[in-house]
């Protein structure tokens, strides 16, 4: 079977996601960047700016994260993510930093060293969208000390109702990779206090999923 090929952002959590499988089930994939202000790249494939998207061996696309997780998981029909649970608490939790995590990280990944913001024209592309969703960058980051301390406490409550270091729950999930995809991006946020529990969790699913974390990068 030839190599699959997995084109991403590299700060996008549903493309985090996407990548998760491969490594944890031995799957090798090619990874292509794509610049932000690329259009036309994503709009040939899939018939819109979207990423991620997957090219399977018989040369046709698949997007949406969670769809390319179940497909890779079972290729080999031996399946290891169970369901998501569903749990209600989960659920609340990601509603409630939602806003607050875009405000923390939409305008460090801009100055951050991902592939996908290496030219000026990729990030006006992204500041200008994105600007819209969530005002002025430069206030949000104004506010960063406020911010964190309000991130901190939603992460104080978020390990309370992790089952353990290395699951959301009693098993292996999709929780898990919807919940590593959007925990990566904080190891970008300098002087943010993880708690030891969430903070061994992202290495474990960063190690165990060959996907770096950002704490090198911090800003």
């Amino acid at each position: 079977m030839s190599t699959m090929h997995l084109y991403i952002y590299d700060h996008c959590p549903y493309c985090v996601m996407a990548r998760m499988p491969f490594a944890m089930k031995n799957i090798p994939v090619e990874l292509t960047v794509l610049p932000n202000d690329d259009e036309t790249t994503p709009i040939s494939m899939i018939g819109v700016k979207a990423c991620p998207i997957l090219k399977k061996p018989d040369g046709s696309f698949m997007p949406e994260s969670m769809e390319i997780v179940s497909y890779i998981d079972q290729l080999d029909n031996n399946p290891i993510f169970s369901p998501s649970a569903n749990r209600a608490d989960l659920s609340a939790w990601f509603k409630d930093v939602n806003l607050l995590m875009k405000q923390l990280l939409y305008p460090r990944w801009i100055t951050s060293p991902v592939k996908e913001f290496q030219t000026q024209n990729a990030i006006d592309y992204f500041t200008h969208k994105k600007s819209k969703e969530l005002g002025s960058f430069t206030d949000a980051l104004a506010n960063s000390e406020q911010l964190i301390k309000a991130l901190e406490i939603q992460l104080e409550k978020l390990a309370t109702i992790l089952h353990s270091e290395t699951s959301v729950n009693e098993q292996l999930s999709f929780d898990d990779i919807t919940l590593f995809g959007r925990l990566r991006g904080i190891t970008l946020i300098k002087g943010l206090t993880i708690p030891a529990k969430i903070s061994v969790y992202l290495d474990y699913f960063s190690t165990t999923c060959d996907i770096p974390l950002f704490y090198d990068a911090a800003q």
